[in-house]
C-alpha cells in the first residue's frame, strides 16, 4: 500500500489511543464534570428539538449520565477498533477476517491496560465492565471498517461516485427548500439556541441573542450547502467531463447559481416560504468558494504530478568518445 496510508492509518490510530489515555488521566472530579456537561447540553437540545416540557432536565441528566459515559466508553473503542483495522490492513499481510480479530484484540489490551492504568488516577477504578463494553465498541468499529471494505470491493471502480455527490447534494437542498417556514423555522432556531447555549457556557460569550443567531444560522446554512455543491459539480467535471480546472469551476459556478434560482422558484409554492433573490446571490458565492477551491486543489495536485514525473533522473551521458559515424577519434 501506498507510504503516505500506511502513515497516515498509524497516526490516526495513535491519536485514538492518546484520546483515551487523555481521558483516563482525568480524575473522578473532573471526568464527571465533562460527562455531567455533555449529558446536560445533550438533553436540552433534545428537549428543544423534541417539544418536551421543561422543568425535568435535572431529572433526564440524572437519569443518562451513566448512559452517556457508558456510550462514550463503546465510541471511542469504536474508533479505535476502525482506525486499528486500517493501520493493519495498510502496514501487515493480513486481510479480511485475520484484520478484524487483529482490531479487536488489540483493542482489548489496550482495554485492559487503560483500566489498570486508572488504578493510579484519584477516585478512578479499574471496572471488568468497562472492558467488555470497549472491546464491543472496538468489535463495532473493527466490523464497521471490514463492511465498508467488503463493499468496495464490490463496487464498480467506475463507478460515478462525483456525478452521484452532486445529486444528492442537490436532493439535499430540495429536501430543506420542502419544509414549511415554520419547520424551517424550528429546526434553525434549534440550532441557533444550541450555540447560544455553547457559547455563554464554554466560552462565556454573553449578550447573544437566539434571533441574531437564527438568522446568521439560515444563511451559513444556505452559504455551506451551496458551498458543497459547487465543489462537487466542479471535481464530477474535471474527474468525469474531462475540464480542465478554469473551466470546470465556472461552469460549476453556473450549474449552482442556475440551481439556487430554480430552488428559490421552488420556495414560491411551499407554505409560508417564498422566493429571494439576496438567497441566489448567496448562494452563488458559496458555490464559487467551494468551487475555486476544489479546482485549485485539482490543479495543485496535477502540478505537482507532472513535477514529480519531470524529476525523473536521467540516466548519465556516454563518453563522447566516438564521434558521430561510430569512428573513434584519432
Amino acid at each position: 500500500m501506498n507510504k503516505k496510508i500506511k502513515v497516515i492509518s498509524c497516526i490516526l490510530t495513535v491519536a485514538v489511543m492518546a484520546l483515551i489515555f487523555f481521558f483516563s488521566s482525568q480524575n473522578s472530579t473532573e471526568s464527571s464534570e465533562v460527562s455531567s456537561g455533555v449529558t446536560k447540553e445533550l438533553v436540552e437540545f433534545f428537549v428543544g428539538l423534541l417539544h418536551l416540557p421543561d422543568g425535568n432536565e435535572a431529572e433526564l441528566v440524572d437519569m443518562l449520565h451513566n448512559f452517556v459515559r457508558k456510550t462514550a466508553h463503546f465510541s471511542i473503542f469504536a474508533a479505535l477498533g476502525f482506525t486499528s483495522s486500517f493501520a493493519f490492513l495498510a502496514n501487515t499481510s493480513k486481510r479480511g477476517r485475520d484484520v478484524f480479530l487483529a482490531a479487536v484484540i488489540f483493542s482489548m489490551l489496550y482495554a485492559v491496560s487503560d483500566e489498570l492504568h486508572q488504578l493510579f488516577v484519584g477516585g478512578r477504578a479499574c471496572r471488568v465492565f468497562d472492558v467488555f463494553i470497549d472491546t464491543c465498541g472496538a468489535a463495532f468499529g473493527a466490523g464497521i471498517f471490514a463492511a465498508l471494505m467488503s463493499i468496495k470491493r464490490r463496487v464498480d471502480y467506475k463507478f460515478d461516485w462525483w456525478i452521484t455527490c452532486t445529486v444528492i447534494v442537490m436532493l439535499i437542498i430540495f429536501l430543506f427548500s420542502s419544509q414549511t417556514s415554520d419547520n424551517s423555522n424550528d429546526l434553525s432556531r434549534t440550532v441557533a439556541e444550541w450555540i447560544v447555549g455553547i457559547a455563554d457556557k464554554v466560552f462565556g460569550i454573553e449578550g447573544l441573542t437566539v434571533a441574531v443567531v437564527n438568522a446568521r444560522v439560515r444563511k451559513a446554512a444556505h452559504f455551506m450547502l451551496y458551498f458543497v455543491l459547487g465543489g462537487t459539480a466542479a471535481l464530477m467535471l474535471i474527474k468525469k467531463g474531462g475540464f480542465r480546472a478554469h473551466n470546470a469551476y465556472l461552469i460549476a459556478v453556473i450549474i449552482a447559481a442556475a440551481y439556487a434560482a430554480c430552488d428559490e422558484f421552488h420556495q414560491g409554492f411551499v407554505d409560508g416560504r417564498g422566493p429571494l433573490v439576496s438567497d441566489v446571490r448567496l448562494d452563488s458565492f458559496g458555490a464559487t468558494a467551494g468551487s475555486v477551491l476544489c479546482a485549485a486543489a485539482c490543479r495543485w495536485l496535477s502540478n505537482r504530478k507532472e513535477r514529480k514525473r519531470n524529476a525523473v533522473i536521467e540516466p548519465p551521458c556516454m563518453n563522447n568518445d566516438f564521434d558521430q559515424g561510430g569512428k573513434h577519434e584519432s
